[in-house]
């Protein structure tokens, strides 16, 4: 049990960390991005403006067409990062100076499918031939003369080298992201291990106590028991009505609190693993037909009808003492909180599907159990009805250790309940 909290403490531990180093990978990543892509943004538009007023005041000086300051070979950067063209209102290129070869008519490319708003800088990708990718951001500007279209020049930079840093960086990131969530996770695991040990001291004393407890109260107990009997079985004591009431009373009492102290020291056993399983082949239609009968007089009693229905035989590796008790415990429950005219079955089948297994079918038609009460009817001395379960007997254990039985067996209990209709306890045990 305390295996499980601490791994689950350590889970939940990690869960955080990891959605923590998530975010915070994910906030930075896109941060810098953002930052990266609007400086730029505003670097293009500049020089947007700037060259298309140069491109203006050289068409003024010329015959219409656009003119560079030539340049010699040895001058021309084939790596340059930005770039630029120039197009007439016809379409025709009139000036440019290029991007790298490489990158050349992926850019042309996106410039002849152009459709963005004049002075607006875009962040366009795509695959060069060799597969790698391609990241650059483009401005379009109009060249004017007073109110007269010239042209359009497009200035654009190449930032594949800064898309590729981001996406090293971002591995890093993450790679270094799981070691320290790797490391952390250990170290949640120490801590957690640290800190459970006052709380697991603390549980061992509380078990050892109710232990011990218990195995001595069964003793006294017992002669309590014993001894109320002896005095009402004693002929030559003549004892008043009212005396004979109160040793009916002070028995049933005694009853009560044996049943009570029997649960306490099973469950106390069972956190403790000292309860021994012993397993061995039987019939369960059998047994369960015989347990059956010792219950009837007990439904007849209140007007219950009280049956079993399922399988001719179905043969179970288990124990036998403690599958009985299960079926004790639910079918006793059953009666218990089944009103007079009442029905109670039992039903016993078996599966194939997942798995071979038996499933064990105990339906009543009483009160039902409300839909946010049926993960707590389990828990120790949990009643869906105090002051009813205390006039009937009842302890609030029996369901936790049915529950016990079940898990001990690798089996797996659910309940399904309608207020007012009735509940069916299902319960699948492995063959």
């Amino acid at each position: 049990m305390f295996a499980k909290i601490r791994n689950g403490l350590t889970l939940r531990y990690a869960m955080v960390m990891m959605l923590m180093m998530m975010t915070f990978i994910v906030v930075s990543s896109a941060g810098l991005l953002w930052i990266l892509y609007q400086k730029e943004r505003q670097d293009l538009r500049s020089f947007a403006k700037e060259e298309a007023r140069e491109q203006a005041g050289m068409y003024k000086e010329t015959t219409g067409f656009f003119q560079l300051p030539s340049k010699e070979n040895g001058d021309i950067d084939h790596d340059a990062k930005i770039f630029y063209y120039g197009f007439d209102v016809r379409g025709q290129l009139a000036a440019a100076e290029e991007p790298s070869y490489g990158i050349r008519s992926g850019v042309l490319r996106i410039i002849n499918n152009w459709d963005e708003a004049d002075g607006e800088a875009e962040l366009k990708k795509f695959h060069l031939p060799n597969g790698d990718r391609a990241v650059v951001i483009l401005c379009s500007m109009k060249i004017y003369d007073g109110s007269q279209v010239l042209g359009t020049v497009f200035v654009g930079e190449d930032i594949s080298a800064y898309y590729h840093m981001l996406k090293m960086l971002l591995i890093m990131m993450v790679i270094l992201s799981i070691v320290f969530l790797v490391i952390a996770a250990f170290a949640g695991h120490l801590l957690a291990g640290k800190a459970m040990i006052s709380i697991k001291q603390a549980f061992i004393r509380q078990r050892e106590f109710v232990a011990d407890a218990s195995h001595e109260l069964r003793t006294p107990l017992s002669i309590l028991q014993t001894s109320v009997e002896v005095v009402q079985n004693d002929d030559d004591q003549k004892l008043s009505v009212f005396s004979l009431q109160v040793l009916d009373d002070m028995k049933s009492e005694i009853r009560r609190m044996t049943k009570l102290v029997a649960a306490l020291l099973t469950l106390a056993r069972a956190d403790a693993g000292a309860t021994n399983i012993v397993k061995e082949n039987f019939d369960l239609v059998a047994m369960t037909e015989s347990l059956i009968r010792s219950l009837q007089p007990l439904a007849a009693a209140k007007g219950i009808h009280l049956e079993m229905n399922g399988d001719e035989r179905v043969s179970i590796m288990a124990d036998r003492e403690r599958i009985s008790q299960l079926l004790l415990i639910l079918v006793d429950n059953a009666i218990k909180y089944t009103p007079a005219d009442g029905r109670v079955e039992v039903l016993l089948t078996r599966t194939a599907i997942p798995k071979t297994a038996v499933t064990i079918t105990v339906r009543d038609t009483g009160e039902g159990i409300p839909k946010d009460e049926r993960k707590l009817i389990f828990e120790r001395f949990y009643r869906v009805d105090k002051t009813r379960s205390r006039a009937e007997g009842g302890t609030g254990l029996g369901l936790s250790i049915a529950k016990w039985i079940v898990d001990v067996h690798g089996g797996k209990i659910r309940v399904e309940s309608t207020p007012g209709k009735g509940s069916s306890f299902i319960i699948s045990l492995p063959l």
